[in-house]
């Protein structure tokens, strides 16, 4: 890239960690999102059109804008026939601004210093949520909380918070939020922490590992803590000297027992949730109906599902919820029932052709280009889970950070036209 456009994608990488910090305020975001998209849309599309092959290489291009039809064109198909009309295809046209939050996000790490600034501000965020989640947890006061609650009036509120939640009541945690999304967000922004403690050395990484099991182990989200066992379990697999993995072991251990340390001796007012067999065994009983109420949907609406945002006011006809005013709390469903039940089976086959081919484009490149995405693959991985509930995917937070990771994962991968290499069997 030439010195005349290096200044024009400066601003990418602290929008990129911005828009991260942000998910707290999930109405700040989302303007963030949109400004940042639109500004860089037009300049991208600008400099592709004149023919400048510098931004991004022929096959991060590609990759990025079929990974944004696999997770678009089942919205759309699914809007043709949604009971919700108008509204859905306003959905279908927003999303649209996804697209070049995909080709930005790419944009901002297909060279090396751009990668090296989006990958270390992923690292502070997270490392950031983390240690103030633990100090909250030890003190029952939180900086950040304070800080997110002095936004949120100015920002449409904290997210999945009701509107009636007062700052008093919410927990105070590194998030300031309400809800167990937030454990599943620091697992997946866990592998960029880990990333940066492992280029200060061993003690660094295992801190690191200590750190987020920590925080993890203590948002009570069982989602969390099977995102969390994955990413470890991939950074077992890159570093395969059995020394390394039993310290792994080690310090995910010793995180565990700090969260339960914790979890014990917390201040009543730390608005830490506990777990009880009884608590559990009624999340069992509630999962399990829920998933039976989705699946009696989708068998209604199995070719292209109910729409985008249409599945709660569909479980009014099944057995279990007509006749009553209570269909909300279904977002308790694995992520590949809640994408069959909103875009179908022909949904569902985009989606899963939409990950085939990100796993042919990882096949395909080479070590180097590997290494170099590693982070993002495993933080990708650990969102798709398929366990993994309360991902509604096509409602605002939850789909912005997948195309988010789906960009830095493309942009990593295949680079800029320099650093590209030719495809390797």
């Amino acid at each position: 890239m030439n010195a005349a456009q290096a200044p024009t994608l400066r601003w990418a990488p602290l929008w990129a960690a911005a828009l991260v910090a942000l998910w707290p305020l999930p109405m700040a975001a989302q303007a963030l999102l949109s400004v940042g998209a639109l500004a860089g849309a037009g300049w991208l599309l600008l400099r592709r059109s004149s023919g400048s092959g510098a931004l991004l290489s022929g096959p991060a291009w590609a990759l990025t804008s079929v990974l944004f039809c696999a997770f678009w064109l089942p919205e759309a198909v699914a809007a043709l026939d949604a009971e919700g009309g108008w509204v859905a295809w306003r959905a279908v046209l927003v999303d649209l601004r996804l697209l070049p939050l995909l080709w930005l996000a790419a944009a901002a790490v297909a060279d090396p210093g751009g990668r090296r600034r989006v990958f270390a501000g992923l690292a502070l965020v997270a490392l950031a949520w983390a240690l103030d989640l633990l100090i909250s947890a030890a003190s029952g006061g939180s900086l950040l909380h304070g800080l997110y609650a002095r936004l949120a009036p100015f920002a449409g509120g904290l997210a999945q918070c009701p509107p009636e939640a007062t700052p008093g009541a919410m927990p105070l945690s590194a998030f300031a939020g309400c809800g167990a999304w937030q454990g599943l967000a620091l697992a997946c922004l866990s592998p960029f922490a880990l990333a940066a403690g492992a280029r200060r050395g061993h003690l660094a990484w295992l801190t690191v590992a200590l750190v987020m099991t920590a925080a993890v182990a203590l948002s009570a989200a069982v989602m969390a803590w099977i995102a969390c066992a994955c990413v470890l379990l991939l950074e077992l697999r890159r570093r395969p000297k059995w020394q390394q993995g039993v310290l792994l072991f080690a310090a995910a251990a010793l995180g565990i027992g700090l969260a339960a340390l914790l979890a014990t001796r917390a201040p009543a007012n730390a608005g830490q949730p506990r777990i009880s067999a009884a608590h559990a065994q009624t999340a069992l009983e509630a999962t399990a109906g829920q998933w039976r109420d989705a699946l009696c949907v989708a068998r209604g609406h199995a070719l292209n599902g109910v729409g985008a945002g249409g599945l709660e006011p569909a479980l009014r006809d099944c057995p279990s919820v007509a006749g009553t005013d209570d269909a909300s709390g279904i977002r308790a469903l694995p992520l590949p029932l809640e994408v069959f039940a909103e875009t179908g089976a022909a949904g569902l086959l985009l989606w899963l052709a939409g990950i085939a081919l990100a796993w042919r484009a990882w096949r395909y490149a080479d070590t180097a280009a590997r290494a170099r995405a590693w982070p993002a693959l495993q933080a990708l991985l650990a969102l798709l889970f398929p366990l993994n509930a309360s991902l509604p995917v096509y409602a605002g937070l939850w789909g912005s950070a997948l195309l988010l990771l789906a960009g830095l994962y493309a942009g990593a991968l295949w680079g800029r036209i320099d650093e590209a290499t030719a495809p390797q069997s």
